[in-house]
């Protein structure tokens, strides 16, 4: 029998970033050696595909994602990352965990459903939803409906939330760069300030969303980094804002877009400087089949777990593209590790009692 907490641990230990996650991949390759009846299929990027068939109908599509963060682990757990500056900080180290014990459950219970259990690389950044499907390697089979969840630190073990319709926002990283002409301070009417451009550019940009959107709080627009200037004394020749956009919506997200692209341009002219807008790694919004979350709420509240209505998060997840080529219910998985640390904190370390609850309720999903 798979110890799920002992490979819980093994693979918290190994956290590997966005298509990079080979050492993942063979670990779970040796846990899964001696299963009977399953088929399991590997490719020139690590990901994972194992297929279940017992008969010539359509397959359910479960899937975890398998890579880390870049951020140095601050956890006092035995079992930290062994690899510098590296964390499975987001809990997908429980998601493959969970997924695996799921696949024991189908294969000793002889289970009558064609099922697919797909462990997904770059989830984090590199959009590796989108690259399997575009690699293809899902066409050759009818998937009726993709499941997969996400734990949560600010939820406690025993709740899930979920919610119909939009969930995740559509989400893409932008980067705006304003290119002027260097001077001394002491002549600045010789430069071209990039700077100052970069200030009145995120200015206008801050007041003029709100006024756009009738419903602002389902729109994002923030720069976490502003970079110009190379010395104090000289006017700046290039200032870069790297940032992120998100909608719950897709067409509020492209307006968002071109909104942030014809604001840019126009204060690039209004200083006299270039100026380049760069948009990628763009995330479909995860948008939930209301009649499988129907099926879901109900079997949920029928269990010993709470059910709770979540509120739409502004984060992104590409199971957005899945979901969108499939029926999908991506739904979130209560894992309070008692230290208030929630995703992406250098502190994040789900309860592991919360594989059990996972692995309990993706049972009901093949029931």
């Amino acid at each position: 029998m798979i110890n799920l907490k002992k490979v819980r641990k093994d693979l918290h230990r190994i956290p590997e970033l966005a298509f990079e996650e080979f050492n993942t991949r063979d670990y779970l390759l040796r846990v899964l050696k001696n299963l009977p009846d399953i088929k399991v299929r590997t490719f020139d990027f690590p990901a994972l595909l194992v297929e279940y068939k017992m008969n010539d109908g359509n397959f359910l599509l479960f899937r975890a994602d398998m890579d880390g963060l870049p951020i140095t682990e601050e956890t006092e757990c035995d079992f930290r990352s062994t690899h510098p500056g590296k964390m499975h900080a987001c809990g997908h180290d429980m998601h493959m965990s969970i997924l695996l014990g799921l696949i024991e459950h189908v294969v000793k219970g002889r289970v009558q459903r064609n099922i697919l259990f797909l462990f997904q690389p770059a989830e984090e950044t590199g959009g590796g939803a989108r690259h399997i499907l575009e690699a293809g390697i899902l066409d050759d089979y009818d998937i009726s409906a993709a499941y997969a969840l996400h734990v949560k630190g600010d939820y406690p073990v025993g709740t899930v939330a979920c919610r119909p319709g939009s969930f995740f926002a559509n989400t893409e990283e932008v980067d705006v760069t304003f290119l002027g002409r260097s001077a001394h301070v002491a002549f600045a009417e010789k430069g071209k300030d990039a700077v100052a451009a970069a200030v009145d550019f995120y200015q206008l940009l801050q007041r003029v969303i709100p006024e756009k959107f009738e419903d602002h709080y389902a729109i994002l627009c923030k720069f976490g980094i502003i970079k110009g200037g190379t010395v104090r004394n000289a006017v700046p020749a290039k200032c870069v804002l790297q940032g992120t956009l998100r909608a719950l919506e897709l067409e509020d997200h492209q307006i968002l877009e071109s909104l942030v692209k014809e604001i840019a341009w126009q204060v690039a002219a209004d200083h006299d400087l270039e100026c380049e807008v760069k948009i990628s790694n763009y995330y479909r919004a995860v948008v939930n089949d209301s009649q499988l979350y129907e099926v879901f709420k109900n079997k949920i509240e029928n269990s010993p777990y709470a059910f709770k209505t979540a509120p739409t998060q502004m984060g992104g997840e590409d199971f957005g593209f899945l979901a969108d080529k499939y029926t999908g219910l991506l739904f979130l998985l209560g894992a309070d590790g008692g230290n208030g640390a929630d995703l992406h904190a250098a502190n994040f370390l789900p309860d592991e009692n919360a594989l059990e609850a996972g692995l309990n309720i993706l049972k009901m999903l093949i029931e």
